[in-house]
């Protein structure tokens, strides 16, 4: 573990990435069944130990646009109202899709109604072909960073307790002595998350506005990431370690169980440099980069289990792999 990070070793949250149909895995679905599977996932998810439920923003299916796929919104909170015991966690929300202001009240009200338990991920999107589809401008990559940026500020002074009504003019977003009530549902603040590995940019932003950052990069990559933001941290002051790191295991990440399923339809060789900076087959086994993460001193691991449509299989697999790196769940049954 590099030096300015954290002294000692920390207790590592596992958190549960939630079918949604970003993977076609509800295609032919009647969508009352595929709710009723989601549901039915996430209660499992929290009688098993984990202790957060994560959806994404994603408003096509990736392969088949007509398939059905669910808003993470409007999902999560049903899911909160009907799973009581563990955090809510988008990972993310495209900035570019939404008013920041509306974001905040959003945030502001599903941390309220599920007593304080939402993470509130933000990014800035990748997907051109969302947003093209539904109308919204999708500029290049300097341009949506800066939109994140004005975002996070608007929405991070939103959902503060003790906030008064203010005014914000930037180039990109704008509020005029904005009032939002309630703030919170429990703490001084809505935990606020950001999604990212760029040293320049997102890392400064993850520094200056939030509780806590997914990074996506492999574990022979982190340690420099992590040193990275512990000197953005220290650019302004802030001690590191309240800087929560987290990162997460992909669907498709290669072992037995997946094979069942098929591992080309759900994770396709043509779509990856989009979304991962790494050779997917050059991966080690799960259960070594879990291993390798809790050595780090990660603080959360978001998995995602293969097949989570059709059957629990995936998920035994994955808590198999877990109890192989040296982590156990506490069930629901066995919390205090």
């Amino acid at each position: 573990m590099r030096s300015g990070w954290r002294a000692v070793p920390i207790a590592i949250k596992i958190g549960l990435l939630l079918p949604q149909g970003y993977f076609n895995e509800f295609e032919g679905w009647a969508p009352n069944a595929a709710w009723e599977r989601i549901l039915a996932v996430a209660r499992l998810g929290e009688r098993l130990g984990f202790e957060s439920l994560w959806t994404g923003e994603h408003v096509l299916a990736k392969w088949d646009p007509e398939a059905p796929i669910f808003d993470c919104v409007t999902l999560h909170t049903a899911v909160a109202a009907a799973v009581p015991r563990v955090d809510i966690g988008f990972g993310v929300i495209n900035s570019t899709f939404r008013n920041p202001a509306m974001t905040a009240k959003m945030a502001s009200t599903l941390d309220t109604i599920s007593g304080g338990r939402l993470i509130l991920g933000l990014g800035c999107g990748f997907k051109d072909n969302e947003a093209r589809a539904f109308g919204v401008p999708f500029p290049d990559m300097k341009e949506r960073l800066a939109i994140l940026g004005e975002h996070l500020e608007i929405i991070s002074r939103m959902t503060r307790r003790d906030e008064p009504p203010f005014t914000f003019e930037g180039s990109r977003a704008r509020v005029e002595n904005v009032v939002n009530a309630p703030r919170t549902g429990g703490g001084d603040h809505v935990r606020i998350a950001i999604g990212g590995h760029g040293r320049n940019v997102t890392f400064r932003l993850a520094a200056k506005y939030c509780d806590e950052i997914n990074v996506d990069l492999p574990s022979e990559s982190m340690a420099e990431a992590m040193s990275i933001l512990a000197d953005r941290c220290a650019e302004i002051g802030r001690d590191p370690s309240t800087l929560s790191i987290a990162t997460g295991t992909n669907p498709a990440w290669p072992y037995p169980g997946l094979k069942a399923i098929g591992r080309q339809r759900l994770m396709r060789k043509e779509d990856l440099p989009a979304i991962m900076p790494y050779d997917f087959d050059a991966l080690p086994p799960r259960a070594e980069e879990l291993a390798r993460w809790v050595e780090l001193g990660i603080d959360r691991v978001i998995c995602g289990a293969p097949g989570l449509a059709n059957t629990d299989e995936g998920l035994y697999e994955l808590l198999d792999d877990l109890r192989t790196a040296g982590i156990e769940l506490a069930p629901a049954a066995a919390i205090g």
